[in-house]
């Protein structure tokens, strides 16, 4: 199965968990991980490069952003994805067949695709859409995050009740994943323009929290309940993105 097999299915998966009324209102994520072949960086950057055109000679509206993973254990993998856009738009983008037989001549002799994941956006807690407006910035610092499933709604109700009780200065998204990954997990992208953007920012979930909706006890609550917190940097790479 190709990689756009995969997303094909794993975007059908998302959109029955949902239901139809769910699926028409949600916002859909998907990304992809490769894990480039020594000394192939320049052909892998070439290939990707020109599999992007083949989207543009298609006239795929789909946005597609590209990252290299610059700090965390990934460093080195490169991340691919689409935002902002309904699960529905994945039925009907252009070629499927074309697109991933492309994929597999021009990129996948440089790279092995490792990781596939749909998320949906979690607009509530949410103080930024920086993906969803097309508007990259330089670094994204992505934190992994899961909670228990037994833990799940008592997670979710004491984050949205410190997202309601006010906001702070700290911009973030939030996803919930959809498919391709543990259940109760979540995807948290926080935007900055450099390494100086980290001064003052809290190293705690409960101090991030607050940063982004201000200090309550449900800040405290929600962090409590997250067993697993990861964070890697994304440094963003305009030749590998398109975004029409």
């Amino acid at each position: 199965m190709t990689w756009k097999q995969t997303l094909t299915v794993i975007a059908l998966a998302a959109g029955l968990a949902g239901g139809p009324a769910r699926a028409q209102t949600e916002q859909a994520a998907f990304l992809f991980t490769y894990d480039i072949d020594r000394g192939q960086q320049a052909a892998f950057e070439a290939g990707y490069a020109a599999h992007l055109d083949w989207h543009a000679a298609h006239h795929d509206a789909l946005p597609w952003f590209g990252w290299s993973v610059t700090s965390g254990p990934r460093t080195g993998l490169f991340v691919d994805g689409t935002f902002g856009i309904p699960y529905a738009a994945m039925d009907t983008r252009p070629d499927p067949a074309g697109d991933g037989a492309d994929m597999a001549a021009r990129v996948l002799p440089y790279a092995k695709a490792r990781a596939y994941s749909a998320y949906t956006l979690w607009p509530e807690p949410s103080t930024v859409r920086s993906l969803e407006d097309r508007r990259p910035t330089p670094e994204l610092d992505a934190y992994d995050l899961s909670v228990a499933p037994g833990d799940v709604a008592a997670f979710e109700a004491a984050l949205l009740a410190s997202a309601r009780a006010g906001k702070g200065r700290l911009g973030w998204t939030w996803y919930r994943l959809a498919g391709g990954g543990e259940v109760g997990s979540y995807l948290v992208l926080v935007p900055r323009r450099s390494w100086a953007d980290l001064a003052g920012r809290p190293a705690d979930l409960a101090g991030l929290i607050a940063a982004a909706h201000g200090p309550t006890p449900d800040a405290s609550r929600a962090a409590a309940l997250v067993r697993r917190v990861e964070v890697e940097t994304w440094s963003y790479k305009p030749g590998l993105s398109r975004l029409p």
